[in-house]
C-alpha cells in the first residue's frame, strides 16, 4: 500500500520556512550592500520599511523604531547602504525580508547617479519648463500603456463613466528590454493622429520597473510632444523624469483619467444651474418690463404729450418772469448805487480835489507875484517923485517918511505872506483830516510832478523878479549918488548910505523867498 501523500496548509508551510531560516546561524547578522528604493515613513509607528537592490534582485527590509535611533544619517531612495541583520520570515504573507538592526551610508546608488546627472543636464536645458495647456472638453483621448495591464481599465473605464470621448489606445511595453522603443514609437504615432490629448501610464512598480521612462530617449519624447501629455507612472511616491516632462503629472491612472476629462454630471448640473439663472434672470427683466409698461400706459404725459410740454412752458413764463423782475430790480439798485458812488466820487476824488488845490497855489502865485510888481513900480514911482522934489523938501523928514512908509510896506507884505501861509497851511491840514485818500501812492505820482513844475515856475519867476529889483536899485543907487552928501551934512541933515539902503531891501526880498519856499516845502509835504 502507497503512503498517502502529504498535504501542508499555507500556515504549516510557513511555519516550516521560519524555522528553516531561523535554525541556521548563518542567516543571522548578515551584511548586506544594495541600493534603497520603494522607502516608505508614512507609517505611524515609526519603523522603516523599504527594499534593498542590486542590478538583478532586490529584498524587503524593515527597520523597527528602535534601531532607527541609532540611525547617523537619512536614508533616501537611491543611496547606496550597508545593512546589518538577520533574515526574517514574514509568515502572515509569507514574504522574506531583513530585519535590520544596523546601516550604515555607502554612497549613492549608480541608478540614482545616473538619475540626476540626467535631471541636471535636462534642467539646464529647459526642458521641464515648457508645457502646453489641456484642453477642456477633448473629443479624442489617446492612450498610451499596457494592454493587459490594469492601468488600461482604469483609465478607460473613468474616461467612459466621465464624459462621452473617444478613446484611441495603443498598446504599449512599459518595463522590460522593448519598453524604450516601444513608448516612444507609440508617442510619435499618437502626434501623428488627430487626438486632442495623450495619456501615458502604467501601474505601480519598483524603482527598477519604472526605471525606462527614467531614460533620456523617454523623457525627450515626451518634453517635445506636439500634443498635451498627462503622465501616470506608478503611485504618488514615484516621481520619473517623465512626469517632470510631461504637461500635468497625476498620481495615478484613476486621476490620470479625472485630468483628462470633465465630470459630465457635475457639467449637466452647471448647464442646469445656468438654465435656471437665465430664467429667473429672463423672467425678472420681462416682469420689470411688463411692470414699466403698465406704468407707461397709466402716465398721463405719454397719453398727452404737449400736457408736460404745456406744464413746463408755463414753468419757463414764470421763471422768466421772475428772472426779468429780479433783473430790474439788480438793475435799478445798483443804478442807484453807481450814482451815490459818482457823487461821493467827484467829492471825495483826490484828482478833483487836488485840483482845486493846484488852481488856487497857482492863483495865489499870480497874486503874489502882482503884488510884488506893483509895489515895486509903486515905490520906484515915490522915489521918482522924492528924487524931483529933493532940493525944495527937506531931506532928513523926506527920508525918515520914506523909511517908515517902506517899513510899513514890508510889515504889509509880511503880514499877507503870514496870512496866505496861515491860510493855505489850514486848507491842507483840514482836507488831510476830512478826506481819506485811497490808493494815494499812484494818485499822487502825477500830482507831484504838476507841484514840482509849479515850484520850478515860481523860482524861475522869482529869480527874474530880484534880478529886476537889483537893476532898479542900482539906477536908484546911482540917482541918489548925484546928490552931495556932504553939502546935506553940513546943512544938519543924515543920510543914510545907499548900500545899507540897498542890502535891507535884499535882505527883505531874500525873507519873502525863503517864505515861499516853506510854503512850497510844506505843502509837499502834506501831499505825501
Amino acid at each position: 500500500m502507497q503512503e498517502e501523500e502529504k498535504i501542508y496548509s499555507i500556515s504549516l508551510l510557513n511555519n516550516l520556512i521560519n524555522r528553516k531560516i531561523t535554525s541556521h546561524d548563518e542567516f543571522r547578522h548578515v551584511k548586506i550592500q544594495g541600493e534603497i528604493t520603494n522607502l516608505n515613513r508614512r507609517y505611524a509607528s515609526g519603523h522603516l520599511y523599504f527594499s534593498l537592490k542590486d542590478k538583478r534582485s532586490e529584498i524587503s527590509c524593515v527597520m523597527f523604531k528602535h534601531a532607527r535611533r541609532n540611525l547617523k544619517f537619512k536614508p533616501e531612495n537611491g543611496m547606496d547602504v550597508i545593512i546589518e541583520g538577520d533574515v526574517s520570515f514574514y509568515k502572515p504573507r509569507g514574504n522574506l525580508q531583513i530585519t535590520v538592526k544596523n546601516m550604515e551610508e555607502a554612497g549613492l546608488g549608480e541608478l540614482y547617479v545616473a538619475y540626476e546627472e540626467l535631471k541636471e543636464k535636462l534642467l539646464k536645458e529647459g526642458l521641464f519648463d515648457l508645457k502646453k495647456p489641456l484642453p477642456k472638453f477633448p473629443k479624442k483621448i489617446g492612450v498610451l500603456t499596457s494592454a493587459s495591464g490594469k492601468a488600461i481599465k482604469d483609465i478607460v473605464g473613468n474616461i467612459e463613466k466621465r464624459w462621452p470621448a473617444e478613446i484611441l489606445i495603443w498598446n504599449t511595453t512599459v518595463q522590460g528590454a522593448n519598453s524604450t522603443v516601444s513608448i516612444t514609437q507609440n508617442l510619435a504615432l499618437a502626434n501623428e493622429s488627430d487626438v486632442d490629448l495623450i495619456i501615458l501610464g502604467r501601474g505601480g512598480g519598483s524603482a527598477q520597473d519604472l526605471w525606462d521612462f527614467n531614460k533620456e530617449e523617454v523623457v525627450r519624447a515626451v518634453a517635445n510632444s506636439k500634443k498635451p501629455i498627462i503622465t501616470a507612472i506608478g503611485h504618488s511616491t514615484d516621481k520619473t523624469l517623465s512626469d517632470l516632462a510631461s504637461d500635468k503629472v497625476a498620481a495615478t491612472p484613476t486621476k490620470a483619467a479625472e485630468i483628462a476629462v470633465p465630470n459630465k454630471m457635475e457639467i449637466h448640473e452647471k448647464l442646469r444651474n445656468f438654465e435656471i439663472r437665465l430664467n429667473d434672470l429672463m423672467n425678472s427683466k420681462l416682469d420689470n418690463l411688463t411692470h414699466r409698461y403698465n406704468n407707461s400706459r397709466n402716465n398721463n404725459y405719454l397719453k398727452n404729450p404737449l400736457l408736460k410740454y404745456k406744464s413746463k412752458h408755463e414753468t419757463l413764463n414764470l421763471l422768466k418772469s421772475n428772472a426779468d423782475k429780479s433783473i430790474n430790480q439788480l438793475i435799478t439798485s445798483n443804478q442807484m448805487l453807481l450814482d451815490g458812488f459818482r457823487s461821493s466820487y467827484l467829492l471825495n476824488n483826490p484828482d478833483y480835489i487836488l485840483d482845486k488845490k493846484v488852481t488856487k497855489l497857482s492863483l495865489f502865485k499870480d497874486n503874489l507875484s502882482k503884488n510884488i510888481k506893483n509895489l515895486l513900480v509903486s515905490c520906484e514911482n515915490k522915489l521918482n517923485l522924492q528924487n524931483k522934489s529933493l532940493k525944495s523938501v527937506n531931506l532928513m523928514e523926506s527920508f525918515e517918511i520914506k523909511r517908515n512908509n517902506l517899513d510899513l510896506v514890508r510889515n504889509n507884505l509880511d503880514n499877507i505872506m503870514d496870512n496866505k501861509l496861515s491860510s493855505s497851511v489850514n486848507n491842507l491840514m483840514i482836507f488831510k483830516n476830512n478826506h481819506v485818500l485811497t490808493n494815494s501812492c499812484q494818485l499822487l505820482d502825477g500830482k507831484y510832478e504838476q507841484v514840482n513844475e509849479i515850484n520850478k515856475s515860481l523860482q524861475n519867476n522869482i529869480n527874474r523878479t530880484i534880478e529886476n529889483y537889483e537893476n532898479k536899485l542900482a539906477i536908484l543907487e546911482e540917482k541918489l549918488a548925484v546928490l552931495n552928501p556932504e553939502k546935506l551934512v553940513e546943512k544938519g541933515y543924515v543920510v543914510k548910505d545907499p548900500e545899507v539902503m540897498r542890502k535891507s531891501k535884499i535882505k527883505s526880498i531874500i525873507i519873502l523867498i525863503f517864505l515861499v519856499i516853506v510854503i512850497i516845502l510844506m505843502i509837499l509835504l502834506i501831499l505825501k
